[in-house]
């Protein structure tokens, strides 16, 4: 099963008892958890794309990584935002972007990477290979395990990984909370004065 980080924002201060609120204050505190969760994703991943050079739209775009897996409801007045858990190709930050062999990939001499903005790295005899899947993968032939995430996938034959959604935004969870929790207070007082 997934591990599913958090970003725990909590209390409204004019929020004391839910149960004996007025559905005008729960409909407040709905709308303002709601607001909050969709901040929740557009801040963390811009700090996230700060870390990672994730290509553009990859967590929030059509299909995105990072999702909010769970809006607020009458009665579960709780949001969630979850970031996928499986490790990212390697062939996703390629400089100049991955191509697969025949198809103007580079051939011999390697490749080069930038997981880290700004921070690009060469990586003598990787290389591009399709997958099963019709995705691309990064590929290095060793004797040994190149890195802890590399899989094995033939005899000296290795996939390369980069970090996973949920492994960047458990860093970034903590650094986005602070704000959030304002955004949560100030979002919740707006909405009571509109006494919808």
């Amino acid at each position: 099963m997934a591990d599913t980080y958090v970003v725990a924002v909590e209390g409204l201060s004019n929020l004391n008892a839910i149960d004996n609120a007025s559905q005008q204050i729960l409909k407040a505190a709905r709308l303002a958890v709601n607001a909050t969760v969709r901040q929740a994703q557009t801040r963390s991943a811009r700090s996230m794309e700060q870390q990672v050079k994730f290509p553009r739209g990859y967590l929030t775009g059509s299909g995105g990584r990072l999702v909010i897996s769970k809006f607020a409801k009458d009665g579960d007045l709780e949001g969630s935002v979850t970031g996928r858990d499986r490790p990212t190709s390697l062939a996703r930050f390629v400089v100049g972007g991955a191509r697969a062999p025949g198809q103007g990939a580079p051939r011999g001499g390697g490749l080069t990477v930038e997981v880290k903005p700004g921070l690009a790295k060469r990586m003598p005899g990787a290389f591009i290979i399709k997958l099963k899947n019709n995705n691309l993968g990064l590929a290095l032939r060793s004797k040994t395990p190149p890195s802890m995430g590399a899989k094995k996938i033939d005899n000296n034959l290795y996939l390369l990984y980069g970090p996973s959604i949920d492994q960047v935004f458990n860093k970034t969870r903590e650094q986005v909370a602070g704000g959030l929790e304002e955004y949560l207070d100030r979002e919740f007082n707006r909405l009571l004065e509109l006494k919808l």
